[in-house]
């Protein structure tokens, strides 16, 4: 595989790893963050549906709770309970009858008693009803399954209590509820844009529905069988959510009392809660391709930029390397970096060498004359030995030349074996600077790595406090609106209060009329004059303690106001302060971005400067094997030294005596032939070179 096609798939693995790197942990959370989200705002609606319905049925228990006692505590009249019963249900738009029954069937001689004043017909037996067996079984109370009542044409339930006077069972109170405002108030309950909610009795049946012909007769758990296993999980402390209960469905439910035992459910399509993160990813892939083909573009450029340079020097070396060893070429110098620098280098090298191969086939010719002169004078040894003293001075004096010609050839070699040390001591401080580059680029990727870091520990943070955020305002909504409830509350406490002293002034008017009735009978009417002094007294208490009351209650009232506007201050203080989280959270997401694409160069920088650092490596190689090459040469250069003084040694001694001059002249023979040899072997290498 080539150097381009390296780097361009190195960095399309390195965005695909950083792609990875960043995408799943990112959904992970935020399906971790969907989940927890869902579940904190089912817990809230079912907590708050929860406690509206029991705020819903505790005024009924409170009315039957009232009769009771004051059925304990009286004697039993017909007329005075059933206007009783009329002027408590006046003006209440939920209920629609307050009856209580004795405890005989009305056919043996019992009583029923309504607001309405309805009259049974003379078969009626009221003890067979589930509503009277309910309360009648029942602690406290007892909450009736939902059934159509025949007088509003609508559905109702009945909470129904038993009526005590110490241990004697008087009989059954009985209030008929509405439904209809409990079922908007449940189908307001929505998890999810598709979401569903019901109220079902301790059955499973249901108490509200949108179709109303399944009230009271169709079965929840038959309908949806496959949430019956939940429902040992079910309680009155806390809401139970599923989000993965089959089907696709999520599912949440709490029990509203013992008393009642209804349960609160509501489900939903699973596939929505999730959708956001859904499209998040669809997102996420979109980026990841765009980002894809934007790095293989990047990749492309870059890597040609990196190779071109290359190629260039591997195209001169190998044509300097062949048997075509022109040493005019050069490089010509387009980049001012380290591959420049290079060319440079390589440049400066050539020119040295050119010059010094030039020098070297000069001494060649001269070496081939002086070896044809040599060969002439020894030819000439064996005609002519009276010429011999002549010929040695005069072979004497080209020895010498020769000498000075291989001390020449010596140095410039020399000066070549420097000029190769000296670019390896440049090549090696460059792999010194590219080593200490990659290091200084690699701490750089350190530092960012840890500032990345530190700013995806800021994100979630400020995720969290985002979150928080959200739940404070959620939770001070729920305030506001207990305060607003309160509020009401208060005001009917005014106008009861407004109804005691009502009623304690009519009292007093009575127990005057009663005082003058008494005076006109004289003694007959003593012990009614002492009843009517009583009802006084009591009416003047009453009427001080609902004076005392309505001061009291206007108290409170401007309580609750100023309770009122510090919950409105602080939700908007809550709502300003979670824009202003989320403004700086989006200004850490814009750092972390721009931090991780600083990494992602970085990166890149770091791959770029291990290749100069093998193409280093590999010219410091090529160098050494120049300098060895370098070290024959002046090894052969030494030979042909060592065998010039021996030539000249010979020379001294054939002037000593003409015995030695055949033999002498012999070994020159040799000598000279090594040397023709070795003339021939430099000269075939130089010319090889074009200079």
């Amino acid at each position: 595989m080539k150097i381009k096609q390296k780097l361009i798939l190195s960095n399309l693995l390195m965005v695909f790893f950083a792609v990875l790197l960043v995408s799943v942990p990112v959904i992970i959370v935020q399906i971790k963050s969907m989940s927890e989200n869902i579940a904190h705002v089912a817990d809230g609606q079912v907590s708050t549906a929860y406690m509206e319905i029991n705020h819903f049925l505790r005024k009924p228990e409170q009315i039957t709770a009232n009769i009771e006692h004051f059925i304990s505590t009286q004697e039993l009249d017909q007329d005075r309970m059933q206007d009783m019963f009329a002027h408590t249900l006046n003006g209440e738009t939920i209920f629609s009858q307050l009856y209580f029954s004795g405890t005989k069937p009305v056919k043996d001689g019992g009583f029923f008693w309504a607001n309405d004043r309805w009259q049974p017909p003379a078969d009626y037996d009221q003890t067979t009803r589930a509503w009277y067996k309910a309360g009648r079984d029942a602690v406290t109370y007892d909450v009736s399954a939902p059934y159509l009542d025949l007088v509003t044409n609508s559905m109702v339930t009945t909470v129904a209590r038993k009526a005590m006077r110490g241990n004697e069972f008087l009989g059954v109170i009985g209030i008929d509820v509405s439904l209809a405002d409990l079922s908007n108030m449940v189908s307001r309950i929505k998890l999810t844009k598709s979401g569903i909610s019901y109220l079902l009795d301790a059955d499973g049946n249901y108490i509200t529905n949108s179709d109303s012909s399944k009230i009271g007769k169709e079965n929840f758990f038959k309908e949806y069988p496959q949430f019956d296993k939940f429902r040992s999980n079910f309680s009155t402390e806390s809401v139970y959510v599923n989000l993965d209960a089959g089907a696709n469905k999520y599912f949440a439910a709490r029990n509203i009392s013992n008393e009642s035992r209804w349960t609160l459910v509501t489900m939903g399509s699973r596939h929505e809660i999730f959708e956001s993160v859904q499209k998040n990813v669809l997102i996420i892939l979109l980026f990841a391709i765009v980002a894809m083909g934007v790095s293989l573009v990047m990749a492309f450029l870059i890597a040609h930029t990196i190779v071109k340079p290359i190629e260039v020097v591997d195209k001169t070396i190998n044509g300097i390397a062949s048997g075509n060893a022109d040493l005019t070429n050069r490089i010509t110098v387009t980049h001012n970096d380290e591959v420049g620098s290079l060319v440079k280098g390589f440049n400066k090298f050539v020119e040295k060498l050119q010059g010094i191969v030039s020098q070297i086939k000069n001494s060649k010719s001269n070496l081939q004359n002086v070896e044809g002169d040599l060969q002439n004078n020894i030819h000439n040894t064996a005609s002519a030995i009276t010429e011999i003293l002549e010929n040695i001075n005069s072979v004497s004096t080209q020895v010498d030349t020769q000498a000075d010609v291989v001390s020449q050839t010596s140095a410039a070699v020399a000066e070549i074996a420097e000029n190769i040390n000296s670019l390896e001591r440049m090549i090696g401080s460059q792999a010194d600077g590219v080593s200490q580059a990659s290091a200084a680029v690699e701490e750089m990727i350190g530092n960012i790595t840890s500032v990345n870091q530190s700013v995806e520990k800021m994100a979630n943070s400020f995720e969290q406090l985002s979150h928080n955020a959200s739940i404070g305002v959620e939770r001070q909504r729920h305030v506001a609106e207990a305060i607003n409830q309160v509020a009401e509350q208060s005001k009917t406490l005014q106008e009861a209060n407004k109804a005691i002293a009502s009623v304690a002034s009519q009292t007093n008017l009575l127990a005057m009329n009663a005082a003058i009735e008494a005076a006109h009978a004289g003694d007959a009417g003593r012990g009614f004059s002492v009843v009517s002094d009583e009802i006084r007294k009591l009416s003047e208490n009453s009427s001080e303690q609902s004076k005392r009351i309505g001061a009291e209650l206007k108290k409170i009232e401007s309580t609750i106001e100023a309770v009122v506007s510090a919950s409105q201050s602080s939700s908007k203080s809550f709502n300003d302060v979670s824009d202003m989280i989320g403004s700086t959270d989006e200004l850490v997401r814009q750092i972390k971005a721009a931090m991780e694409e600083q990494q992602e160069g970085s990166h890149q920088i770091v791959d770029v400067l291990k290749m100069m650092n093998d193409s280093t490596l590999e010219v410091r190689t090529a160098s050494k094997e120049m300098a060895e090459g370098n070290k024959m040469i002046l090894g052969e250069i030494q030979n042909l030294q060592n065998a010039t003084l021996v030539i000249k040694d010979s020379m001294r001694e054939m002037g000593i005596g003409a015995r030695d001059i055949n033999e002498t002249g012999a070994a020159l023979s040799n000598i000279s032939g090594e040397v023709r040899d070795s003339i021939t072997q430099i000269g075939d290498e130089i010319d090889q070179f074009h200079t």
